[in-house]
């Protein structure tokens, strides 16, 4: 592991990439080779048999086969961030039965260790983030839960009304992030995404 831990590289997306063309976003590439390169951490929808609405997280300089609390990490080569991009991967979420469980996974694989614990009534939410300006990582502890899954993640852009703008409603309004002085927007599940994805400002 190197010295100042794994970071996050890519995330990889199961299904069509078409939804995501209709977004607006500055997608690159074909179906089954398409990618979006941010200033940290690249989505890539790949060739192969992935399941629509699958996610999966790739690390840097993990072993073949790792896994995050028996949720699987892909090992693959990524492209290099682009520092000059308006988007960046502010964190991603990981949905768990057991908070302390995955935390102690998460650092045991990454070397980041769990930065703080919110609690919000009966949910609870754990904090990692993959080295500086790096992906944060949020386990997330809720009722109903009984298994460790990816659930989502947030874009972080330079222009969230824009950026709403150009998805021709398939991205709801901006309102008031919990990150102070910051504003969010969810896609809306009419995208047929797969996943749970927002953007926020910076």
């Amino acid at each position: 592991m190197p010295a100042d831990g794994v970071r996050a590289v890519h995330l990889t997306v199961g299904g069509p990439v078409d939804p995501w063309l209709r977004l607006g976003l500055p997608i690159v590439g074909d179906t089954g080779s398409a990618m979006l390169i941010t200033d940290n951490c690249s989505i890539i929808w790949p060739d192969g048999d992935l399941p629509s609405g699958s996610l999966m997280l790739g690390l840097s300089e993990v072993p073949a086969r790792s896994t995050i609390d028996g949720v699987a990490v892909d090992t693959s080569v990524a492209p290099e961030p682009d520092m000059s991009s308006p988007l960046s991967i502010d964190h991603l979420v990981i949905n768990t039965d057991s908070l302390d469980r995955t935390c102690a996974a998460v650092e045991r694989v990454t070397g980041h260790p769990l930065k703080r614990i919110r609690e919000v009534g009966a949910m609870r939410q754990g904090f990692h983030r993959l080295g500086p300006g790096g992906v944060i990582i949020e386990v997330v502890e809720r009722p109903g839960v009984d298994h460790v899954s990816l659930w989502g993640f947030v874009v972080t852009v330079a222009d969230l009304d824009g950026v709403v703008a150009n998805a021709n409603g398939a991205i709801g309004a901006p309102r008031d992030a919990v990150q102070l002085g910051r504003r969010i927007a969810t896609v809306a599940s009419s995208a047929d995404l797969g996943v749970a994805v927002a953007f926020m400002s910076r």
